[in-house]
């Protein structure tokens, strides 16, 4: 297993990099001249438990406005493509030296109500991507889906680039999970490779139980 001592804001710049560049070359001109655009951020909330039940719906919503902001031009225009959003599902494990969460989504059946979804490439049991449809005002881009679990234990949901609305996030349930050499952090098991969240600089995760 590779060991990366990251950021996590990097891992998050990195991967809206990836979700981001066909956009972004869709306005490249003829000229190779680049109008820079900037995106706003999805909003998302997640139902407020701390813990659920075996087959309770755990509902993930979020949306974003339609308009960009063309930094070139100086002016807000009309965002005709909707940009993903993805989530990653962890569930909390008895700590080992490095992490104490491996990749959960297959911890659970996924109940699409608005929007596409699809799983996130290599990292499948990590991930999933969140298509928003547009909304019928044309003023918003709107995702909902409902997340079923299959099995009991503490999980975490990990929003890369939204800003989560959820007043509590429940972040006391990770200090059940001590990792000796990481104190007061999440170890995070992606892809094969370590990444870690000191708890204190959490502002994107959502920790539940199911039992």
């Amino acid at each position: 297993m590779q060991l990366i001592c990251k950021v996590n804001m990097k891992y998050r710049k990195y991967l809206r990099l990836i979700i981001l560049a066909p956009i972004l070359m869709a306005f490249q001109c003829e000229d190779d001249s680049i109008d820079i655009i900037r995106f706003n951020s999805y909003k998302a909330n997640v139902t407020a438990k701390k813990v659920f039940s075996i087959n309770d719906t755990i509902w993930i919503k979020g949306s974003a406005s339609a308009m960009a902001f063309n930094e070139t031009q100086g002016d807000s225009i009309f965002n005709e493509n909707t940009y993903a959003d993805v989530v990653s599902i962890f569930k909390f494990i008895t700590p080992e030296e490095h992490h104490n969460t491996e990749e959960a989504v297959n911890a659970f059946k996924i109940h699409l109500e608005k929007g596409m979804y699809s799983e996130f490439g290599p990292c499948e049991k990590s991930g999933i991507v969140l298509n928003a449809a547009l909304e019928n005002n044309n003023q918003f881009y709107s995702y909902k889906i409902g997340l079923i679990p299959t099995s009991t234990g503490d999980f975490v949901i990990d929003f890369v680039d939204s800003d989560l609305q959820n007043a509590e996030t429940n972040l006391a349930i990770a200090e059940n999970y001590p990792i000796t050499r990481h104190p007061n952090q999440i170890g995070f098991s992606r892809c094969e490779s370590l990444s870690w969240l000191y708890l204190e600089d959490s502002t994107t995760e959502f920790l539940f139980s199911v039992a």
